[in-house]
């Protein structure tokens, strides 16, 4: 029996865009954890739940999460984090960056991607969806989808990099072509 809290951090990814803590999925998983647990169990959202999960930088949800992990007093003794998909990222943040928060006593990691991806997961076929998956495969790599999408920051598409190696080091070619 573990005996901390446990925080689930949900940070909907890889079972579509439409997720969130209010959903009856997290809610009967978080259930089943604090039963199996003998402990309370908390589901943590960032911002505006799926959206903000795509579109706020890692970091930024990071922030944000530290923040309201630092607000839960009932976690004060320390807490178990159990990170479902990219909420791993975030959970492995909080554990890395969150300066005066409360101890995390364990750390489960289902399904997230640690090592990166090497293919943008879709959101569906939404039109918000398409665009964000345009960009996201046009400019992985860009400014922009650094500070404004989540998944550019693990997304690791192996051909972008080879092609950007590849031009950095025939520029002399380039120049004449």
């Amino acid at each position: 029996m573990l005996s901390h809290k446990i925080l689930i951090l949900w940070l909907n990814f890889v079972s579509g865009i439409g997720d969130a803590c209010k959903h009856s999925g997290i809610r009967n998983f978080i259930k089943e954890l604090s039963k199996w647990s003998g402990s309370p169990g908390y589901c943590l959202e960032i911002g505006n739940g799926s959206w903000d999960s795509w579109t706020k930088p890692l970091l930024k949800q990071t922030s944000i999460a530290c923040e309201k992990v630092k607000k839960m007093s009932d976690l004060g003794q320390g807490y178990n984090i159990v990170g479902l998909s990219q909420g791993n990222l975030i959970g492995r943040g909080i554990i890395e960056f969150c300066d005066g928060a409360p101890p995390v006593k364990n750390f489960i990691s289902l399904g997230g991607p640690h090592a990166g991806t090497a293919s943008i997961p879709l959101c569906g076929s939404e039109s918000l969806c398409t665009l964000i998956d345009v960009v996201l495969q046009l400019g992985i790599y860009s400014r922009f989808a650094q500070q404004n999408l989540a998944p550019s920051g693990y997304v690791k598409i192996p051909i972008v990099s080879i092609v950007l190696d590849f031009f950095k080091y025939i520029l002399f070619v380039i120049i004449f072509s």
